[in-house]
């Protein structure tokens, strides 16, 4: 059984391939992801959003400002660039349970 921080490193592993079939081994069937835009609830729709978004990530340069796990919760704070997305600020929450995500929350300024 992978612990949250486990998760969370196999999630950014799966992002990093562009495929969103990849990505989704990482929630629970009944995941919830909230953006400031959309509350996308189970696999069907979370997929939805990452086959739309992941293309917008190639060759994108992710940095780091902060990447904390505390229990079940993961909290990520990035910024980076590539030829689609000039993201000066974004962070993800994830709440793991049973080695999956159950919940991830998400929000970004994009120029």
């Amino acid at each position: 059984m992978k612990n949250p921080q486990e998760v969370f490193n196999s999630h950014m592993k799966a992002v990093s391939t562009l495929n969103p079939s990849n990505v989704m081994e990482d929630y629970t069937d009944d995941a919830v992801f909230i953006t400031p835009d959309y509350t996308y609830k189970g696999r069907t729709e979370i997929f939805n959003f990452y086959k739309e978004f992941l293309p917008k990530f190639k060759s994108f340069d992710f940095i780091t400002i902060k990447q904390e796990t505390n229990d079940n919760v993961v909290y990520f704070v990035w910024r980076g660039k590539n030829e689609h997305l000039d993201i000066q600020l974004a962070t993800d929450t994830y709440i793991i349970e049973n080695s999956k995500i159950k919940q991830h929350t998400f929000a970004a300024i994009n120029n």
